[in-house]
C-alpha cells in the first residue's frame, strides 16, 4: 500500500484529473438511481449497509459479524449479502459455508461464515439477484449488505459507513486512482453513521481532523478497533497465550501496524518478524516454504497471522499457525458521547416503524 500511496503522489497531477472524474461520475450514477434509472430492488425485509467508500478500509468484517451477533441475540434471522471481492466464484450466487475456500467465496464473505456459520451468507457481484435468491429460499428478518456502500442496486434503510486515518487526511475525497476512493465526499450524505477504525492511541490526533471532516454530515461518529479474545489453532484448539516463547507476525499491507499492536498487548512481547504482504494476496507453496524458513531463522515456534492472512496461507511447514478470534471493540460518538448498541437499536426501531 505505501508503494501504491508513493506513486499516487508522484503522479498526482495526472491522476487528480481521473479521479475528479470518476467523483463526477458517482454523483451522476446517485442522481439517476434518484431517479429510476435504472430502477433499485427494494427488498421485503430492511437491508442496512456495512461499508466504505474506500477500497482498502478495515474493520468491515468487524461491524457486520457485530450485526450478525445482535441480530442472532434479538431472535433475528438475517442474511448477508457480500460482494466475492478477492475470491472467484464458479457460480453465484453462491452459498457460502466455513469450508469454503476463500479463493471461491471471497476472504471477507469466509471469515464471516467461520464466525457465524448459522448464517445465510451469499458471495455474489449482482446483489439483486443474491437478495431474491436468499428471499425465496429462507425469506430473512433483515438483509446485511457487506461492503456494498457504492453498489446502489438495492434499497437499504441504513449505510454504517467504515473511515479509516488515511480516509480523514490526506485520502480526503480522492478517488481512484488519484487516491482509494469509489466516490466523492458527497456520497457520504448517504450515511446514517460513521465508523472510525482507529487505535485508541490514535484517536486524540484524530479526534479533531474527523470532527472538521465529519461535523458537516450530521450523524454520529463512532469508533472501532480490533481486540485479540482468544487465539485459535489450525484444528481449532484455542489458547490464551503462547507461554511467552517469540512469534512470527504475517499480517497484510495494510493493516500490519494496528495487527501488531493487538499482537503485543494481548501477548504481551511484540512479534520477532513481522511479514507483511499485499492485501488480497494468494500465498503459493512457495510462500509457505519462504515463511517457515523465515521462523527457523528467527528462532521462532509460532507463527501468528491476522484471520484474513490465516484463512488464505493454510498453514506454515514444521510451524504452529495461529490466528485470533476478534473482540469488536466500540467506542461511544465522537460528537455526542452516545454509545454504538442504544444508537443501533433505536434506528432499528426507526426502521421497523418506518417499513
Amino acid at each position: 500500500m505505501q508503494d501504491i500511496l508513493l506513486w499516487q503522489q508522484r503522479l498526482r497531477p495526472l491522476l487528480a484529473p481521473v479521479g475528479a472524474a470518476n467523483a463526477l461520475a458517482g454523483r451522476i450514477r446517485e442522481a439517476l438511481r434518484r431517479k429510476g434509472l435504472p430502477p433499485s430492488w427494494t427488498p421485503p425485509a430492511p437491508a442496512v449497509g456495512v461499508g466504505s467508500i474506500s477500497s482498502v478500509a478495515r474493520g468491515k468484517v468487524m461491524l457486520s459479524a457485530w450485526l450478525l451477533g445482535w441480530a442472532k441475540a434479538k431472535g433475528l434471522a438475517p442474511a448477508l449479502l457480500a460482494s466475492p471481492g478477492d475470491g472467484d466464484p464458479d457460480d453465484m450466487p453462491l452459498s457460502v459455508l466455513p469450508s469454503t475456500p476463500p479463493a471461491l467465496c471471497g476472504t471477507e464473505a469466509g471469515l464471516l461464515s467461520l464466525y457465524h456459520p448459522e448464517t445465510v451468507i451469499l458471495a455474489d457481484d449482482n446483489p439483486v439477484r443474491a437478495g431474491k435468491s436468499a428471499w425465496e429460499t429462507v425469506r430473512p428478518d433483515l438483509f446485511i449488505l457487506h461492503d456494498l456502500f457504492s453498489d446502489l442496486s438495492v434499497r437499504r434503510k441504513c449505510d454504517i459507513v467504515l473511515l479509516g486515518p488515511h480516509d480523514l487526511d490526506k485520502g480526503w475525497n480522492r478517488a481512484l486512482p488519484a487516491g482509494f476512493w469509489r466516490e466523492g465526499a458527497t456520497a457520504l450524505n448517504r450515511a446514517g453513521a460513521f465508523v472510525l477504525h482507529l487505535w485508541p492511541d490514535e484517536l486524540p490526533l484524530r479526534e479533531t481532523l474527523a470532527k472538521r471532516r465529519l461535523e458537516r454530515f450530521a450523524k454520529p461518529v463512532f469508533t472501532v478497533w480490533p481486540k485479540i479474545w482468544q487465539l485459535r489453532g489450525p484444528g481449532g484448539e484455542t489458547a490464551e497465550s503462547l507461554g511467552g516463547e517469540p512469534y512470527m507476525l504475517v499480517a497484510p499491507h495494510s493493516s500490519q501496524d494496528v495487527a501488531a499492536k493487538a499482537a503485543q498487548q494481548f501477548l504481551g512481547l511484540p512479534p520477532r518478524l513481522r511479514v507483511a504482504f499485499p492485501d488480497g494476496h494468494r500465498f503459493s507453496p512457495q510462500d509457505q516454504q519462504q515463511l517457515a524458513a523465515d521462523a527457523a531463522r528467527m528462532k521462532t515456534p509460532h507463527v501468528l497471522a491476522t484471520p484474513e492472512a490465516a484463512l488464505r496461507l493454510g498453514g506454515v511447514p514444521g510451524r504452529t499457525l495461529w490466528t485470533w478470534d476478534p473482540e469488536v471493540v466500540l467506542g461511544p460518538c465522537l460528537l455526542t458521547g452516545a454509545r454504538f448498541t442504544p444508537w443501533w437499536e433505536t434506528t432499528w426501531v426507526d426502521i421497523l416503524h418506518a417499513s
